[in-house]
């Protein structure tokens, strides 16, 4: 438990230190002030330091929750963006499949039209038309 606690100090450290954040719970936490008379209370500020630290694990969950859920979107969008490239390859693929096909029929179709004439031909001569 004592080592889930302390990786999580190290792992807000770390995160706090790149946003540029100069304290974390356990600086906090470790914060000594010099008794002076006409002070404050030292419970008083210990008891606000340990609402301070509160939150700032409050908020520490919540930017690793939010870098987690941007991480995934970030994965998400890739699969996406993956997805996208493989049908755009794909219709052009069928694309030029259909190009060849189309150059197949045209070709087919001027056959059958060679054909028809022939046929023409044919029964022109063989009734005289």
């Amino acid at each position: 438990m004592q080592e889930d606690y302390e990786r999580k100090l190290k792992d807000q450290k770390d995160l706090f230190r790149q946003l540029g954040i100069k304290l974390d719970a356990l600086s906090i936490h470790e914060k000594e002030f010099p008794v002076k008379m006409r002070g404050y209370e030292k419970e008083d500020v210990d008891r606000l330091l340990d609402e301070v630290i509160i939150d700032y694990e409050r908020f520490y969950d919540i930017i690793t929750d939010l870098l987690d859920k941007y991480k995934e979107i970030q994965r998400r969008q890739g699969y996406w963006e993956e997805e996208k490239r493989a049908l755009t390859a794909q219709k052009a693929k069928l694309e030029n499949t259909n190009v060849v096909d189309r150059h197949l029929v045209d070709e087919g179709i001027r056959s059958l039209e060679r054909s028809i004439e022939q046929f023409r031909l044919t029964i022109r001569k063989e009734f005289d038309i």
